[in-house]
């Protein structure tokens, strides 16, 4: 691999363009070659053996509603000659005349070797099969016996139905002589041969019919289909057979009225044809392709390697220390600021050449690395007030105004209606000739409605004896986290003082009332000391509340993690819950998909967890509703789902309602209820310290859903 590397590295861009055009184009032809053209020949081969089943069962339909009417003629004559046996002749003539098809009428006395036959006249010239022994049962009737039989010498078909028959024979005295005769009738099977053999198909094919005992009727075809194609299925078959030394497409349909079968052979090029065009047009496509992207990359490793060249030319004078030859111009706009910047670099050693400070340069280029990835925001400006040097934070910070950090000046970003400085200052100095002011004060970025960064702004320029400024350095310090920490330390004072100020209003004035009134019955100095310990007991709920989700979010309470069952968990706090149910009128329905609710934690955090989200299902609803908990096993999870379809929380609320003290006040039911704001950022800390997650899903149909997720450990998963 290593070795593969270097000879990359050491390709030309020419070569390196050609040889991953190559690799494209390979890589796009066997992705052809594996996943479309499997498809595809899939796809031909259903679409094209269709066809070719559609037209075989057309042919063979058609075959069959000409043999079945020869077949029902067949019956018809014998009854005819069963009902009146002393017309035989005028019978068999008419049958002669009025049935399509019909050559030939054979009525032979059984026993005997007489025999009465009726020929249609324009067959009287062939020569009719007698000696058949190849009888094979109808499908229509099993009395009526076919024999096909193909005449090579003659050209000519024959379909054969024999059938036998008896009638009943007078004698002068009136007595009965039953008479056993055979009944053969010859009909022109040829266009059916024709048709059923010369399908329209194109391409390489064989068709033949094959009776039940594997012999093929046409003779001279491409291919003897064997006995094992024959299949019981009336509708076309489809097989894939090696046969003469080729895949064959087989499709194999039984006559309907006779134990023959019709198949097909189609070669597999045939049928396979599209798809072979398919890889021909890929290859030829994918050669035009490469043969394009070469001439490319000739023409833009050309483009891009003449201009390297020269600037690789004028910077091998650089480093020989030769500052006089200016860098060429280049063609490509590209390689502008490029050449720009090798430019601006032989300028500016050529001024340092003169002085021959080469320790300047070193110090420089060390603090501007310093610079660049310092964590300020830090900028350097010439005398036009524009950047000459920005580090790169100030660069995201000058795009994030949509501006060019080269050619930007300074003054356009202060002046913007998204900045805002406050808490300005300014210091001077005087190092003679020149001065030195330093402006400081706090800048406000404001990027939307809701963020805004906050910096400690620098401004130090630097201004000749003529008080004309000839640069200046730029420094901005990000407070942002110190603001929202500061802001948010005030927002939990303020929210801590506001919910303990009820309470403590309650406690005395409840006790001043008490000290006043000194004529207070016992009972009613009892409510009203009922009435300061309810006011403490808040007050001491909120208190422990808040310290719990402290410690827990500093990780200051010690945890011990056990194999606990969820399922027993939510059934205790169901218990637990029992009188708060019934003073609304509520139900708890408890269901779970699975068998294995261990998980490993703390049972006491995860009972609170949950009763947490009960009791605020019971609390956040009306009256006579069913609370849902839903136990769900999944494969690496645990989930813990409390559906209350209680007032539900708008989408606003959703966002904050996980916070520290941040209650519901879009909803006027849900404000009126206690509460201290704190029982789910409990919930969200357990939860965070079990390493899972709450998820929130609210709406008009099921309320509020709770869910929390807990991982599986090894030890307990579902073996």
């Amino acid at each position: 691999m290593a070795n593969i590397l270097t000879m990359y590295k050491n390709l030309t861009l020419r070569n390196r363009i050609f040889l991953i055009s190559t690799a494209l184009v390979v890589i796009a032809f066997v992705l052809m070659w594996v996943f479309i053209r499997p498809e595809y020949k899939k796809a031909i081969i259903n679409e094209r053996t269709t066809i070719v089943s559609q037209l075989q069962e057309y042919s063979l339909q058609r075959s069959d509603e000409t043999i079945r009417d020869w077949l029902n003629a067949t019956t018809f004559l014998s009854e005819d000659i069963i009902q009146d046996p002393g017309s035989i002749e005028g019978i068999a003539r008419r049958a002669i005349n009025y049935t399509p098809g019909l050559v030939r009428v054979s009525i032979n006395e059984m026993g005997s070797t007489q025999s009465v036959e009726f020929t249609r006249t324009i067959f009287e010239n062939l020569t009719f099969p007698s000696d058949i022994s190849n009888w094979y049962e109808s499908r229509l009737d099993p009395r009526t016996n076919v024999a096909w039989i193909v005449d090579r010498t003659q050209d000519f078909n024959f379909l054969v139905a024999r059938r036998a028959l008896q009638v009943e024979s007078f004698d002068s005295d009136g007595n009965s002589d039953p008479i056993l005769l055979t009944l053969s009738m010859y009909f022109n099977a040829s266009n059916i041969a024709t048709e059923l053999r010369d399908i329209p198909l194109g391409g390489n094919y064989a068709a033949n019919i094959v009776t039940e005992s594997g012999v093929n009727l046409f003779p001279n075809q491409q291919i003897d289909f064997p006995q094992e194609l024959v299949g019981d299925a009336s509708f076309s078959e489809e097989t894939t057979v090696p046969l003469e030394g080729n895949e064959w497409f087989v499709m194999s349909s039984r006559f309907e009225t006779i134990p023959f079968w019709h198949l097909i052979a189609v070669e597999d090029d045939f049928i396979l044809q599209p798809v072979n065009n398919l890889i021909l047009f890929s290859v030829l496509a994918a050669s035009g392709i490469l043969a394009l992207m070469v001439m490319f990359s000739f023409y833009v490793s050309f483009r891009v390697n003449k201009p390297i060249e020269h600037m690789l030319a004028d910077v091998e004078h650089i480093s020989n220390l030769d500052f006089d030859h200016a860098v060429r111009e280049v063609e490509l706009p590209e390689f502008q600021n490029m050449r720009e910047t090798l430019e601006n670099i032989r300028i500016t050693l050529h001024r340092y050449q003169k002085i021959n400070v080469e320790k300047i340069i070193l110090e420089e280029w060390k603090n501007r690395y310093m610079m660049t990835y310092s964590e300020d925001l830090i900028g350097i400006l010439d005398n036009s007030g524009k950047f000459r040097f920005a580090n790169n934070h100030f660069v995201e910070f000058i795009e994030g105004f949509g501006k060019n950090p080269h050619e930007v000046e300074f003054s356009e970003l202060i002046d913007s209606t998204k900045i805002e400085l406050t808490k300005s200052n300014q210091t001077v100095h005087f190092p003679n000739p020149y001065s030195i002011k330093i402006n400081r004060a706090e800048l406000a970025h404001f990027i939307d409605e809701e963020t805004t960064y906050f910096y400690d702004y620098q401004h130090v320029s630097f201004e000749d004896e003529d008080q004309n400024p000839q640069g200046a350095l730029v420094v901005l310090h990000d407070k942002t986290k110190d603001r929202l920490v500061d802001l948010k330390r005030t927002d939990m004072i303020n929210i801590i003082v506001h919910e303990l100020k009820n309470p403590i209003t309650g406690v005395v004035g409840l006790s001043k009332l008490m000290i006043d009134n000194s004529s207070m019955s016992a009972d009613e100095q009892r409510e009203l000391l009922k009435e300061v310990y309810l006011s403490g007991e808040r007050m001491n709920d909120l208190v422990n509340r808040f310290l719990d989700v402290q410690r827990l979010e500093y990780g200051r309470i010690p945890v011990e993690f056990l194999d606990v069952d969820l399922f027993q968990i939510v059934n205790d706090v169901k218990s637990v819950s029992n009188t708060f149910l019934q003073e609304k009128n509520l139900k708890i329905d408890i269901t779970a998909k699975g068998t294995n609710f261990v998980t490993s934690g703390s049972k006491d955090l995860l009972f609170d967890a949950i009763q947490n989200l009960v009791s605020n299902a019971i609390k956040y609803g009306d009256t006579d509703r069913t609370i849902e908990i839903e136990l769900k096993e999944a494969a690496d999870t645990l989930e813990v789902s409390v559906i209350d379809f209680g007032y539900g929380i708008s989408l606003e609320d959703q966002k904050k309602v996980f916070d520290k003290f941040y209650r519901v006040r879009t909803n006027i039911k849900s404000a009126r209820e206690k509460g201290t704001g704190l029982g789910l950022a409990y919930v969200k800390e357990i939860v965070n310290r079990h390493k899972g997650d709450v998820l929130l899903e609210s709406n008009d149909q099921i309320g509020s859903k709770f869910t929390i997720v807990l991982p599986r450990t090894d030890s307990t998963k579902a073996e």
